[in-house]
């Protein structure tokens, strides 16, 4: 803590990165940590690193970025290895990394990490709980950090839910932040889902203990739904018992496939660390060069399985 806030307070230009293919924790980290240091430190200058264009971000408050003139201290959050960071942290005289993943890269100069806490956003939300005492965060900042809880619990449904999960989220609470609002956002379907489900349901395979569908560019166009859409519904085959492993694959726009995976049970991390990706024992990403390597990663989810 005190490495931590000594060098926050140490540097006027601070830049906040999170990985590559963005999820609801990457974001919230980003952008909670960003909104709250606006507010401890006015008079700094505090940016986003990365692409800050997706869809996910319609759920966030807005942001403005801006340029740097000096030093520059880099904070990534929700990252395990350098090689998935977005943006150019080169730039930057100092890093600290703050995360929840196994340690792949101990990439940092400061590297803050809870293995055994459910997100990222957990951990930034603690750590600024502990610097602000009962003084509740803005509202922008707890609203990200709450997205970035709820998205990698699912709702607080996930073995990766603790103790200080709740603590982070009562937290965020004081703020006055309407979470049936963010969960009815979150959560609330349009009618393109039937016609989406219809085609999964109609078009996924099996692989033993395994669900998958593959949703092709030209899937994806006919669908009308981007790509990051298609990955939603990663879930479809969540609840049923046949099934511990369920698998959505959707092809990026440079012709590789972006792989969402899922598990109960079984730890699958260390496979998607195999096809250049990463992330939690049962919710991890991955991607494939091409489709011809889909056998080969399920032989492996198989081997884990079975193992």
């Amino acid at each position: 803590m005190e490495q931590l806030w000594k060098k926050i307070e140490e540097y006027e230009n601070i830049q906040i990165f999170r990985h590559v293919r963005p999820d609801f924790d990457a974001f919230g980290s980003q952008i909670g940590l960003y909104n709250a240091l606006k507010e401890m430190y006015p008079n700094k200058t505090i940016s986003l690193g990365g692409v800050m264009e997706h869809d996910l971000l319609d759920y966030y408050p807005s942001f403005e970025n801006t340029t740097h003139d000096g030093d520059i201290l880099g904070i990534v959050v929700d990252t395990a290895n350098v090689d998935r960071i977005d943006g150019d942290i080169t730039q930057c005289s100092y890093i600290i990394k703050i995360d929840h993943h196994i340690i792949v890269d101990q990439y940092g100069d400061l590297n803050i990490v809870d293995e055994k806490a459910s997100s990222a956003s957990e951990v930034v939300t603690l750590l600024l709980k502990e610097k602000n005492g009962e003084k509740p965060l803005n509202q922008n900042a707890s609203l990200a950090l709450f997205l970035g809880v709820v998205g990698d619990t699912g709702r607080f449904m996930y073995s990766c839910t603790g103790e200080k999960t709740f603590l982070a989220a009562s937290y965020l609470m004081t703020s006055g932040i309407n979470v049936e609002d963010v969960f009815s956002k979150i959560y609330m379907k349009k009618k393109v889902s039937i016609k989406v489900l219809q085609f999964i349901y109609s078009n996924y395979k099996e692989q033993g203990k395994i669900a998958y569908y593959i949703l092709t560019a030209k899937d994806l166009a006919e669908l009308g739904i981007s790509r990051e859409e298609g990955s939603n519904y990663v879930n479809t085959f969540s609840n049923f018992e046949e099934f511990v492993v369920w698998i959505a694959i959707t092809q990026n726009e440079d012709g590789t496939y972006r792989v969402s995976m899922r598990s109960r049970g079984v730890a699958i991390n260390e496979v998607a660390n195999q096809f250049h990706g990463g992330g939690h024992a049962n919710a991890s990403g991955a991607s494939l060069e091409t489709i011809e390597e889909l056998p080969s990663l399920l032989e492996k989810l198989e081997e884990k399985i079975n193992g």
